[in-house]
């Protein structure tokens, strides 16, 4: 295996032209917050850095980006072609790991959703770590196949296509119940992370950058009050849904209009950066099965959360190595167990530009 540079998030392109160190930042702290998250789980790590929200920002900042660049066939099959190897790589070890232990009741159409998930993959009980963390990548997926949609939409009335999804998450959180099931699934995810997917787009066309820091605030504090409040109103500990929606996108919205410079990170520092970034999917789908044979391992000893931690990061770092390969493919870059450190360079600055109907400064 030879080097090669070092990549994007889950499913996005990195070139030279798009790198922005605050960007990769934000993007290999979320995918950090995930871990944590589920090694040493702290109320404090959701609240400040709602992970799922960010990520989804930041992916559709990226998809703009690409839109605006190669097209809508081209955007959908780059993220196409970088989404699904990786998990098509985790199916191919898990899928019969879970057969040998008893997967029952299995269909081979249970398969389907392990090539093109379009709705969760499916799994067996003793494979569920494989799967639980796996919703994200068909979140991920249905938000590319619908970015040319939504981007011609908010290029033709931005703010009602930013406000619509939230809309519909309160909307299906307090008037709408639907059932449970794996069309509804989709139906909530889009409402719950559509603002946070839009609100990139938003940054990529300038809107953002025309709304003053007093309203982005006012508007962030809104959302984080009625989060607050709800929350509060939670006496019986249901985990209102609504809650980390409210919240998620207040946080995103505040991080998506500030555009801080960190072209001055350390060198260890910009090297972890841009291996979370290089390797994202991967860290992602195989930390939490690595987490729970990391518990396995440990048996009784399980209980330090430090040790946890520890024990789980550096096995999630070997499957990494064993299997990240899979992104420099999907990238069309030649395979290698860890990809090249960045050379330091001015990043170029993000490109802003406005959408139909809504005026440049």
């Amino acid at each position: 295996m030879s080097s090669s540079t070092a990549g994007g998030s889950p499913a996005e392109p990195a070139t030279a032209r798009s790198r922005s160190p605050y960007i990769d930042t934000l993007r290999a702290a979320a995918i950090v917050r995930v871990f944590l998250q589920h090694t040493a789980p702290l109320g404090a790590l959701t609240t400040l850095l709602p992970a799922m929200w960010v990520m989804f920002g930041l992916a559709g900042y990226l998809t703009a980006v690409s839109l605006r660049r190669g097209g809508a066939a081209r955007t959908v099959r780059s993220r196409l072609r970088r989404l699904l190897p990786p998990l098509w790589l985790l199916g191919a070890i898990g899928v019969p790991l879970m057969l040998l232990h008893g997967w029952h009741p299995f269909t081979w159409t249970d398969l389907i959703p392990w090539v093109f998930p379009l709705v969760n993959p499916p799994g067996s009980e003793w494979g569920a770590a494989l799967v639980v963390a796996l919703w994200y990548l068909r979140v991920y997926l249905w938000f590319v196949l619908l970015s040319p949609v939504l981007r011609w939409l908010f290029e033709r009335a931005p703010v009602a296509t930013l406000l619509t999804p939230l809309v519909a998450a309160v909307l299906l959180s307090t008037v709408v119940r639907l059932p449970s099931n794996a069309v509804t699934d989709v139906i909530w995810s889009t409402a719950a992370y559509g603002t946070a997917w839009v609100l990139g787009y938003a940054r990529e066309s300038g809107l953002l950058d025309r709304l003053a820091w007093p309203v982005c605030l006012a508007a962030a504090g809104a959302l984080g009050a009625a989060a607050l409040l709800r929350a509060a109103a939670d006496r019986e500990g249901l985990h209102d849904q609504l809650v980390p929606v409210l919240w998620g996108t207040a946080v995103v919205l505040v991080a998506l209009r500030a555009r801080p410079r960190l072209d001055r990170l350390a060198g260890p520092l910009r090297r972890a950066v841009a291996l979370l970034n290089a390797r994202a999917v991967t860290v992602y789908v195989w930390q939490l099965p690595m987490v729970a044979f990391g518990l396995w391992l440990l048996g009784p000893l399980a209980g330090p959360p430090v040790l946890t931690v520890a024990v789980a990061a550096v096995l999630t770092a070997g499957a990494v190595l064993c299997f990240g390969w899979v992104e420099d493919l999907a990238a069309k870059r030649p395979p290698a167990l860890l990809p090249s450190a960045p050379a330091p360079r001015r990043p170029a600055p993000d490109v802003v530009r406005a959408p139909s109907g809504v005026p440049a400064r």
